[in-house]
């Protein structure tokens, strides 16, 4: 089940990825630091990121990914399944 979050910048946002088309592992949210933008939003731990900012994250590198949600500075919109 996909759903939307929108995190008010600027960051830090307040979560850590894992995973990337370079580690052939689906991007996931590994850590979520308590009392963040993250941690007050309904993101889980262990979610997968379809998508940062409407750009779909199927081929993207772990890299890629982080680049994309440092340059989000006022906010930052991620699409998660559980």
């Amino acid at each position: 089940m996909a759903y939307s979050v929108n995190l008010n910048g600027p960051g830090p946002w307040g979560f850590r990825l894992q995973g990337g088309k370079d580690f052939n592992m689906p991007l996931t949210i590994s850590r979520i630091t308590p009392g963040s933008k993250a941690a007050q939003s309904q993101m889980n731990q262990g979610d997968l990121v379809v998508a940062i900012d409407g750009v779909n994250t199927d081929s993207m590198t772990h890299l890629e990914a982080q680049n994309k949600i440092k340059s989000a500075t006022h906010n930052l919109s991620l699409t998660l399944q559980k």
